[in-house]
C-alpha cells in the first residue's frame, strides 16, 4: 500500500496545530471577555436607570400636580439624561426633550416597574447604540403616566474599543510567547528525538549495524529509543549470525559441488570405460590373433576389418562426448523445421528398424524459422525417431509414429533467475513482462510399450539405456537434449507404461518476442 506524502512534515503539522489551537483559544477567550465587559457595563447602566426611575416614581407622587413634570425633567437632566419623554395616563406626550430612540430592539429587562430595550448591538456588533427605558409614574389609582427616556451607549463603545485594542496586542504577544515556547519544547522533547531515531534507522539500513539512537529522555520517546536500540542490537546479531551461516553454507556448497563434480567425473569415466572397454577388448583380441599368425590372407583381412570397426566404434563414442562438450555452432541463417524433419524421416524410413513402422506426418504451415544448425537438428530428430522405433519391440498391434509440428506461446522471462542453475521463479502477477515468446514445437507420438515413471526420469542421463547389449550406448537422448538446450530449447517427455510415449522438441523462434 502506498501512502500519500504530506506537504508538511510532523514538525510542520505539530507547529500548525499549536498555532491554530493557540489563536482559537486566545480568540475565544478574548471574545468572551469583551462580551462580558460589554454586558457588565450595559447592565450597570440598566441598574442606574432603574434606580433613577424608582426614585422619580416615588418622589413624583409627593410633588404638586403642576410641579411633577418639571421635577421629572430636572431630575433626569441632573443625572445626565438629555432624551426624555413623559406621557399622561391617556398616552398623550406632555414632555419631550431631545430625541428619544424608540426603535424596536432587544428586550434586556422587563417587569411591571421597568422595561429596558437595547437598540443595536449583538455578539459581533458591539454594545449597541442606546438603551430605551420605559417606566410607569405611580401605580394603581395614583398612576400619573409613563416615563420614557434613552441612554446612549457611545461611552461604552469607546471604552470597549480601547479594550479591543488592548486585547489584540495582548493576544498577539501571548500567541507569540505560547507558540515560541511550544515550538521550543516540541523540538526539544519530540522532534529532536524523532530525528535521531530516523537518522539512526537510515544509518542502520545503509549497512552500519553498530549505530544506535542517542535519546536519553525519560519518557515515551526514551522508551521507544531503548526499544529501537534493543531491536537494532538483535538485528545486528541475527545478521552476523546469518553471515556466518552463509559463509559456512558457501563452504559446504563448494565441498558438495566439488564432491558432485568428482562423482560426475567418476560416473562419466566409468561409463566411458565401460563403453570403450568392450570394443577395446575386441581390438586387443584381434591384435593377439594377428600376432600369433593366421592361416591365410582372407582370414587376416577379416580380422583387420573387424578390429577397424571396433576402433571406429570407440572413435564414435569419443566424438559424441566431444560434441556434447563443444559449444553449439552459431547458425548462419534461420532454419525451417519442416524440411529438416522431412529429411530425417526419409533417411529413417529406409533403416531396418522402420520396415514395419508407419510414420504419419502432420506438419503445420507457416511455421517461423529457428536459429539452429540444421545438421544438429537432423541428428536430434533421427535419435528420437530411432528410439521410437525401438519402443515397439515386444509390443503387439499396429506400429505407428505420428510426427506433428506447430507453435506455442510462453511468457517471456526477464532475468527472473538469480543464479545460473536456479529454476525459473514464477513470481506474482506482474513480475513477467507484458511480452510473450513464440516457440516451434515438434511432437513425436508412438503407440509403443511406453516407459515407466522411474525410467522416464533417467532417459536423458548419459549411458542410461534399456536396450540390449550392442544396441546402443545410452548417449542418443543425452546428446539430443544437450544440443536443444544449447540453442535455448527443451525436450519434454510424457509417457505411460504400456500406452506409448510423446517426445516434444521445443525451440524458440528466430524472432519470437511478441507483445501481448
Amino acid at each position: 500500500m502506498r501512502f500519500k506524502r504530506s506537504y508538511l512534515g510532523i514538525r510542520g503539522q505539530l507547529i500548525a496545530g499549536i498555532v491554530v489551537t493557540t489563536i482559537a483559544g486566545i480568540g475565544l477567550t478574548g471574545l468572551l471577555g469583551i462580551k462580558i465587559a460589554e454586558n457588565t457595563a450595559v447592565y450597570s447602566r440598566i441598574s442606574e436607570a432603574g434606580n433613577i426611575t424608582r426614585i422619580i416614581s416615588t418622589s413624583v407622587r409627593q410633588q404638586p400636580p403642576g410641579d411633577a413634570v418639571r421635577f421629572i425633567q430636572s431630575a433626569l437632566m441632573g443625572a445626565g439624561i438629555r432624551d426624555i419623554r413623559v406621557r399622561d395616563v391617556s398616552g398623550r406626550i406632555i414632555l419631550s426633550e431631545g430625541a428619544v430612540i424608540s426603535e424596536e430592539g432587544e428586550v434586556l429587562f422587563s417587569d411591571p416597574a421597568l422595561t429596558v430595550m437595547r437598540i443595536g448591538g449583538g455578539w459581533f456588533q458591539g454594545a449597541g447604540r442606546a438603551l430605551f427605558i420605559s417606566a410607569p409614574l405611580g401605580s394603581g389609582r395614583e398612576r400619573l403616566g409613563t416615563l420614557e427616556f434613552s441612554v446612549p451607549l457611545s461611552e461604552i463603545q469607546k471604552s470597549m474599543a480601547g479594550v479591543r485594542r488592548f486585547f489584540v496586542v495582548y493576544a498577539l504577544l501571548d500567541s507569540i510567547i505560547i507558540i515560541g515556547l511550544g515550538i521550543y519544547f516540541l523540538s526539544r522533547s519530540v522532534i529532536g528525538p524523532v530525528r535521531k531515531l530516523d537518522e539512526a534507522a537510515k544509518r542502520i539500513s545503509g549497512g552500519k549495524l553498530g549505530e544506535r539512537a542517542e535519546v536519553t529522555a525519560d519518557n515515551e520517546l526514551g522508551s521507544l529509543s531503548r526499544s529501537f536500540n534493543s531491536m537494532a542490537g538483535r538485528l545486528e546479531e541475527e545478521i552476523k549470525s546469518l553471515e556466518r551461516l552463509n559463509l559456512e553454507l558457501l563452504a559446504a556448497q563448494e565441498e558438495l559441488t566439488r564432491a558432485s563434480t568428482l562423482a560426475a567425473v567418476g560416473r562419466l569415466a566409468s561409463g566411458i570405460a565401460h563403453e570403450i572397454g568392450n570394443p577395446l577388448g575386441a581390438v586387443k583380441g584381434y591384435l593377439d590373433i594377428l600376432f600369433k599368425g593366421v592361416a591365410d590372407k582372407a582370414q587376416e583381412a577379416e580380422i583387420i576389418e573387424r578390429a577397424s570397426r571396433e576402433a571406429a566404434r570407440i572413435d564414435s563414442i569419443v566424438r559424441e562426448f566431444l560434441d556434447v562438450a563443444r559449444p553449439a555452432p552459431r547458425p548462419d541463417e534461420p532454419v525451417d523445421v519442416n524440411p529438416v524433419l522431412l529429411g530425417a524421416i526419409s533417411a529413417a524410413s529406409v533403416m531396418a528398424e522402420f520396415s514395419s513402422v508407419d510414420i504419419r506426418k502432420d506438419f503445420a504451415t507457416g511455421i517461423p524459422p529457428v536459429m539452429v544448425e540444421d545438421g544438429k537438428l537432423r541428428q536430434v530428430f533421427m535419435n528420437i525417431l530411432v528410439n521410437a522405433a525401438h519402443s515397439f519391440e515386444g509390443c503387439k498391434g499396429t506400429r505407428l509414429i505420428t510426427v506433428e509440428t506447430g507453435t506455442q506461446k510462453r511468457p517471456y522471462e526477464r532475468g527472473v533467475r538469480r543464479r545460473r542453475d536456479d529454476a525459473p521463479v514464477v513470481p506474482e502477477s506482474g513480475a513477467f513482462s507484458d511480452r510473450e515468446r513464440l516457440y516451434v514445437t515438434v511432437r513425436f507420438t508412438d503407440n509403443g510399450c511406453g516407459i515407466d515413471a522411474i525410467t522416464a526420469g533417467r532417459v536423458f542421463e548419459p549411458f542410461f539405456t534399456t536396450k540390449g547389449p550392442g544396441r546402443g550406448t545410452g548417449l542418443g537422448l543425452f546428446v539430443s537434449q544437450s544440443i536443444i538446450k544449447a540453442y535455448g530449447g527443451e525436450i519434454e517427455l510424457a509417457s505411460t507404461d504400456g500406452a506409448g510415449s510423446v517426445f516434444t522438441v521445443i525451440l524458440p523462434c528466430a524472432d519470437g518476442v511478441l507483445d501481448r
